[in-house]
């Protein structure tokens, strides 16, 4: 099962798209069908225009030019696959779904390298945030960079 999850996913990074504009990016990954069971998830991936927080994830890194990026949410996986580096404008979507308050994020490559942030959902509104994997310039350290912010994020 484990060899097929990883061709699976290593298929899925070959098919993805570089671009630097939203006509250019990735489409975001097939949404779960949408549950109104009380035990349906707080945070969980949706279609784009349902979604309240507009996550992109893209890996920087000429040195680990295919890396995996699992990103969790309170406890909840939104993102598992592995990200190519391309000509790294490769910024994939992820459409969460995330209850107003307080949260926590955790990232974790497949390089050992992890990051965990608190973030703060409004009542109202949409937040955007962005994860980018990279090394720093003599290329020995790797690192993970969380950003959100309430205005959409333009990529150049």
């Amino acid at each position: 099962m484990d060899r097929l999850r990883a061709a699976i996913l290593t298929v899925t990074a070959l098919l993805t798209t570089a671009g630097c504009t939203k006509d250019d990016v990735s489409p975001p990954p097939p949404s779960p069908a949408v549950s109104l069971s009380p035990d349906a998830p707080a945070v969980r991936l949706v279609e784009e225009d349902q979604a309240d927080l507009h996550l992109w994830v893209s890996n920087q890194s000429f040195k680990d030019d295919l890396v995996a990026l699992t990103v969790s949410i309170d406890g909840t996986e939104v993102v598992d696959r592995l990200f190519a580096v391309e000509n790294q404008h490769n910024w994939v979507l992820f459409p969460v779904r995330v209850p107003p308050g307080q949260h926590e994020v955790r990232i974790v490559a497949g390089t050992g390298v992890e990051k965990q942030e608190s973030f703060t959902m409004p009542e109202t509104g949409r937040r955007y945030a962005a994860i980018d994997y990279g090394n720093a310039v003599d290329e020995r350290q790797r690192y993970v960079n969380w950003f959100i912010r309430s205005t959409p994020i333009g990529f150049a």
